[in-house]
């Protein structure tokens, strides 16, 4: 930047500034010195120039120093801000992370429940049909049941006499052999 000359009056007397500053920042800052120094008059002490532009620099100099002060205390405030920002963002972080992996297990979960419901319609509808089966089995053998029923009441209804029927072929009379048991069991 380049420094220039910048010529200002400050209670009758010149003063040259050299400053990089503009021309116009330079004579505000004149202008609010001049004013310091007329208030420092103002306050009904007889004070000459000399003193009352002191007590314009201390003044100046306590605004300054106020000044700092709330500037590092802003400076502070935002570190701090700065820092709940950081720790908002990771906690931003790990709740998304923890988001994302509740909506994958809830879709993976969605997923398991279609599953299991298609599992259940298969498994209803097979036991439909093995209930139809078992049904239509215990009719058919209700009826089984039911006609050898009739059956057995008809063959005693007609006078059933059990009958055996024998074979020529078979080994000597079965009827001859009963007579000799019985002789042998007499004689004895």
């Amino acid at each position: 930047m380049e420094k220039k000359r910048v010529s200002v009056q400050i209670e009758g007397r010149n003063y040259v500034v050299i400053t990089t500053e503009e021309k116009s920042y330079v004579l505000g800052v004149a202008g609010e010195v001049t004013d310091s120094i007329r208030r420092a008059a103002q306050t009904g002490r007889h004070l000459d120039t000399r003193d009352c532009a002191v007590l314009a620099a201390m003044d100046f100099c306590d605004d300054c120093h106020k000044a700092e002060r709330r500037n590092r205390d802003l400076v502070d405030k935002a570190d701090q801000i700065i820092r709940q920002s950081a720790e908002l963002a990771k906690q931003y972080k790990e709740y998304k992370e923890r988001l994302t992996a509740s909506i994958n297990e809830n879709t993976n979960l969605t997923k398991r429940i279609i599953a299991l419901e298609d599992q259940l319609r298969t498994v209803l509808k097979e036991n439909e049909r093995l209930k139809k089966s078992a049904d239509s089995k215990a009719a058919a053998n209700e009826k089984k049941f039911e006609q050898a029923v009739r059956d057995k009441k008809n063959e005693q209804l007609m006078g059933y006499v059990p009958m055996r029927q024998y074979s020529l072929f078979e080994e000597g009379d079965k009827s001859s052999d009963k007579k000799k048991k019985n002789n042998k069991n007499g004689k004895n």
